[in-house]
């Protein structure tokens, strides 16, 4: 990690935040101030903040439970997409979960997000299951959550 990066953990003091950026992320399904409060009192959830230059540019949180981990929520700010942040952000909670001793990671990712499914394959993800027509959109349509996992 260069001077420039920082991870920062998260805390029920970065709620704000984490709305903030989750809603450019996630417009039309953000997660508000207190829907991030309830999942940082747990203790099985756990978070970190990306910074480049003081700036916080993406997030992750996770929980982590018996030696596994799934990813909650994870974004990257619309402006710092495409820079190869939402890699390092990733190789950094495999870091950490190994240093946990966490060995395996899950997640869950809309069908239709291309650029995520391809992020997630290209880090070691494999598609293990769907959930069928989980994720509703604005239009009234639904899609598939795809479910993957990869070894830490």
């Amino acid at each position: 990690m260069s001077e420039s990066e920082e991870i920062i953990l998260c805390g029920i003091e970065h709620a704000e935040l984490l709305a903030e950026m989750h809603l450019r992320s996630f417009a039309g399904a953000a997660w508000s101030a207190k829907d991030f409060l309830g999942l940082l009192v747990q203790k099985t959830n756990k978070g970190f903040i990306y910074c480049n230059n003081r700036k916080p540019v993406g997030f992750i949180i996770w929980q982590e439970v018996v030696g596994e981990a799934e990813i909650l929520t994870f974004c990257v700010d619309p402006d710092f997409r495409r820079l190869g942040y939402s890699k390092n952000i990733i190789v950094k909670l495999f870091e950490y979960l190994d240093q946990v001793s966490v060995n395996k990671m899950f997640l869950e990712v809309s069908e239709d997000n291309i650029i995520a499914l391809s992020l997630y394959k290209a880090m070691g993800f494999v598609e293990i299951a769907r959930r069928s027509k989980y994720y509703h959109k604005p239009d009234g349509s639904t899609v598939d959550a795809v479910i993957m996992s990869a070894d830490i």
